[in-house]
């Protein structure tokens, strides 16, 4: 079950446009591997993210984090 805090969570991880790995993810989240593993897979499955299998290493989008930075600076001006 994917619960809404541990894809937000993930998705802010993300949201500095880096590649990260599954075990950073898990460490920095305190997520158990199983449940990581569900969300990326969900965020794979959904094309918000980039899956380098080779490598297990994941990130956003570019289209899904120019989303975010646009939000973000909304949410930063007001307007």
């Amino acid at each position: 079950m994917i619960t809404m805090s541990a894809l937000d969570n993930i998705l802010w991880l993300l949201k500095n446009g880096k590649w990260h790995d599954v075990q950073e993810i898990t460490n920095t989240l305190a997520l158990p591997k199983a449940k990581a593993e569900i969300v990326i897979s969900f965020l794979e499955e959904y094309n918000f993210i980039q899956l380098d299998e080779d490598v297990k290493k994941i990130k956003l989008q570019p289209s899904i984090l120019e989303f975010i930075e646009g939000i973000q600076h909304l949410e930063e001006t007001g307007t």
